[in-house]
């Protein structure tokens, strides 16, 4: 046999699913493969084993180019994928605590891979069928834990938290200026009022969606992160007396750092208190950034005062506070979800749920002008409205196997993990506070641990204090806090002893508004312990050591 004939042969047998399934043990033995190369090589500490000094991103455009021949023998290119990992974090160490990177579940992988060898596209219900069932059951039990009625709510699954805003905003846009969308933005007057302390991304959709970042409006922040009522109140008179219209309210509901989460129900009474004070003929769609805190929902009808699961009570202090904080999400009209970040799933899979399905009947797209795709009537075809003309289905599935698999226990279980190994450390921490390693949030909402770093001689809790009202002082320690982190990160994170954490340009902001640079620590891993949390503080301390010694 010559030819493409002999090619298509192979293809057929060794890389692409038959049509009765028969050689499905072809990619569960490549699976095998790939796993088995990349834990062999992962080495033993928090970032992936790096034998071999990194290519310049020069030396990889140089060095690439599509083979001329079909690979016959994929299993050794499987081998070399650890070469690419080399450096990367590894969400399964314990001692990777930087940023909000969960480790994700084998139900969710498991799922994925099985139904991504159909490629159902979650834009139509015409493709995706039955699939797309998953998104409804995902965006209705959502909706019930946040006290939506399930009857009205929707949810759809976008491409991460940026997404969600992107959603939220342009729902706000149609509600406060729905001649947007065909003669553009330029007269309206748009702005988005969000709190300073909110992800940058915020911003990112004000310049995506034609209003103009400048156009988003930040209210001051108190120290714990959370919006200044006063202040929320005032900058929107001011906007609306202008004559500026309000497409969104960016609330936070588990902000990246800290946790914190905003007064949603002062928030709400506020904004129908100007509707009719200004006699607004739309109301300003108030939207929950809670891609972090949501997970917390789980604990809405949990019994504080039997606390089965045995918390402590510090890490009960905690739950309470964040539970009576974002069971108000419900006074909200959309939230974001990320189940990358507390849902243990990888990236990307995030949802919008809005309180009122109606609100996406406004991203209806205009039938005209789409190439004719949706020829059933009575099916789901979300594609109608959403940004994405192409969605994973396979994930929306692996994700409701994974709410299906954790259940409400396994999401208490870990969130309640992640706080009380958080509590450890804290109280590790506390006896290097002579060696200049400083807790700076102290009254914290989650499991985020911010530590201040001081050079030799300085008293750090005096000189926090003083931070807080200083400038000049502020930037001081600013410097040797960076200087430790760049330390840190050059030449320890890479290590067999080391640890992965980060450092936030802004973990809160001072008294005069200035950000305050801190290294970071987050434990969402079900890896970690009480004697490897104590360990992580341990190692860190003698890092600070070594950096003091050398400067």
């Amino acid at each position: 046999m010559n030819g493409y004939k002999r090619i298509i042969n192979f293809l057929r047998s060794e890389y692409f699913l038959s049509s009765n399934g028969g050689n499905a043990n072809k990619l569960v033995n490549l699976l095998d493969a790939a796993i088995k190369s990349v834990i062999s090589e992962q080495g033993n500490g928090p970032i992936y084993d790096s034998n071999i000094d990194r290519r310049t991103l020069y030396q990889v455009a140089l060095e690439s180019k599509m083979p001329l021949k079909v690979n016959n023998n994929f299993k050794i290119l499987l081998t070399q994928i650890k070469q690419y990992l080399q450096g990367s974090v590894k969400a399964n160490d314990p001692f990777m605590v930087k940023n909000v990177i969960p480790l994700p579940s084998f139900s969710y992988l498991a799922t994925f891979v099985a139904v991504s060898l159909y490629m159902p596209n979650g834009v139509t219900g015409e493709d995706a069928a039955s699939v797309l069932d998953a998104e409804i059951s995902c965006a209705s039990a959502l909706s019930k834990l946040a006290g939506y009625d399930f009857n009205k709510a929707a949810g759809v699954f976008t491409f991460g938290g940026t997404g969600t805003n992107l959603y939220a905003l342009k729902i706000g846009m149609m509600k406060a200026a729905p001649d947007h969308a065909t003669k553009g933005v330029n007269d309206n007057n748009l702005v988005v009022i969000g709190s300073r302390a909110s992800h940058y991304c915020h911003k990112t959709s004000a310049n995506w969606l034609g209003i103009g970042q400048n156009n988003y409006i930040q209210v001051q922040t108190n120290i714990d992160q959370t919006m200044k009522i006063d202040d929320f109140k005032k900058v929107c008179r001011q906007a609306l007396a202008s004559g500026k219209k309000i497409a969104c309210i960016e609330v936070s509901g588990g902000t990246t750092s800290n946790m914190a989460i905003d007064d949603i129900e002062s928030i709400y009474k506020i904004r129908e208190q100007l509707v009719l004070e200004f006699d607004l003929k739309y109301r300003p769609h108030i939207h929950v950034d809670s891609v972090i805190g949501w997970a917390y929902l789980n604990f809405n009808s949990y019994d504080f005062k039997k606390n089965i699961l045995g918390f402590s009570n510090n890490g009960l202090a905690k739950i309470k506070k964040i539970s009576s904080l974002i069971k108000k999400i419900n006074y909200a009209d959309s939230f974001g979800v990320d189940f990358h970040k507390t849902g243990y799933t990888p990236y990307v899979s995030s949802m919008i749920i809005v309180k009122n399905q109606t609100d996406f009947e406004l991203l209806r797209r205009d039938m005209k002008i789409m190439t004719p795709l949706f020829h059933d009537d009575f099916a789901y075809n979300p594609g109608i409205f959403t940004l994405e003309t192409s969605r994973s289905a396979a994930n929306m599935l692996a994700t409701w196997c994974t709410m299906q698999t954790l259940g409400i226990e396994g999401f208490q279980t870990l969130l309640g993990h992640s706080l009380e190994m958080s509590s450890v450390m804290r109280e590790e921490l506390a006896k290097y506070e002579n060696i200049g390693l400083y807790l700076a949030n102290k009254k914290s909402y989650g499991c985020d641990i911010f530590i201040r770093c001081y050079p030799p001689g300085v008293i750090p809790n005096k000189t926090y204090k003083k931070e807080l009202k200083n400038d000049d002082l502020l930037m001081v320690n600013t410097t040797y806090t960076s200087g430790f982190a760049d330390w840190i990160f050059k030449n320890k994170t890479m290590s067999k002893n080391g640890i992965a954490i980060s450092k936030s340009s802004a973990s809160f902001y001072t008294l005069t508004g200035k950000p305050m640079v801190a290294l970071r620590i987050y434990s969402l891993n079900p890896n970690l312990n009480e004697s490897l949390a104590k360990e992580i503080i341990s190692r860190l301390a003698i890092l600070k050591k070594e950096f003091d010694n050398l400067f």
